[in-house]
């Protein structure tokens, strides 16, 4: 079992930029390069972040294991400057930025960048726990999701609640003990809303999901700002929208508020 630790700290935001283009690149190479940035935040660079992207066999890549990142090798067809001009592609367009530590700039997220690899990451563990229930794995320890941020940790129970199966009890009750306090009540509470679920009407299921998205959904200390694509006004993405999350992914409204219920009314 090879998961990645990521820091409980929210990424810094000094200087992150106000406004977004709401699609950089296709949606998988997006999602594959912030995957590769996850596992050198603060520690590497632009260059580092192409070469695994690249799979390079560079001794000092491999000593860290960085070969073992889902997005190793991702684009192996092309050259390193090709690479690097997609990862400057999510520099200019806000997803990722670079901070110096030392002398040294290293690759850091940006609020919107870490909204999305914290979605991705979440729903990595999601299906990872599907895959060991279908094939009747019992994970020996749940010590690595102890150490990882807790905005993505508390994502992850929210989209264990939202599926509303209580098939996830047993392995939340085996992760339960070894959490801290506040984790630990968040997990007893998804464990007795997943309990309640067959009792709760659909009105009433969705009502709770709504009250615990409070909870488990933490915001951004900065605003995500995106451009809508009929008036291109800027607007503050909402968080707590839950129509936005799906299994493959966040999706941003395309639509600022004005202009959705604008187009609602002329439906109606």
């Amino acid at each position: 079992m090879d998961i990645r630790r990521t820091s409980r700290n929210e990424p810094k935001r000094k200087g992150s930029p106000k406004q977004q283009v709401n699609i950089a690149l296709p949606v998988p190479e997006l999602q594959a390069i912030l995957r590769a940035a996850d596992d050198i935040i603060t520690l590497g660079g632009r260059t580092q972040l192409a070469k695994i992207l690249k799979g390079s066999k560079e001794k000092k890549l491999l000593e860290r294991g960085l070969d073992r990142n889902p997005s190793y090798g991702f684009y192996r067809e092309l050259t390193l400057e090709q690479i690097m001009e997609k990862v400057d592609t999510l520099i200019h367009t806000g997803y990722l930025k670079t901070e110096l530590y030392g002398k040294l700039p290293m690759i850091e997220f940006t609020p919107h960048g870490w909204t999305l690899e914290r979605e991705r990451r979440a729903e990595e563990f999601l299906r990872e726990w599907d895959q060991w229930l279908d094939n009747g794995i019992t994970p020996v320890s749940m010590d690595y999701l102890k150490e990882l941020n807790r905005g993505m940790i508390f994502l992850f129970l929210f989209k264990i609640l939202g599926s509303g199966d209580r098939k996830y009890i047993p392995f939340l009750q085996q992760w339960q003990p070894i959490e801290f306090k506040k984790v630990q009540a968040e997990i007893g509470q998804v464990i007795a809303s997943l309990n309640e679920r067959e009792r709760l009407g659909e009105r009433e299921w969705q009502e709770l999901l709504r009250e615990r998205s409070q909870s488990l959904i933490i915001r951004s200390r900065d605003p995500l700002i995106l451009v809508c694509q009929q008036c291109d006004g800027l607007f503050v993405f909402d968080e707590l929208d839950l129509s936005c999350y799906g299994a493959d992914g966040i999706h941003y409204p395309e639509q600022c508020p004005g202009c959705r219920l604008e187009e609602s009314g002329v439906n109606e």
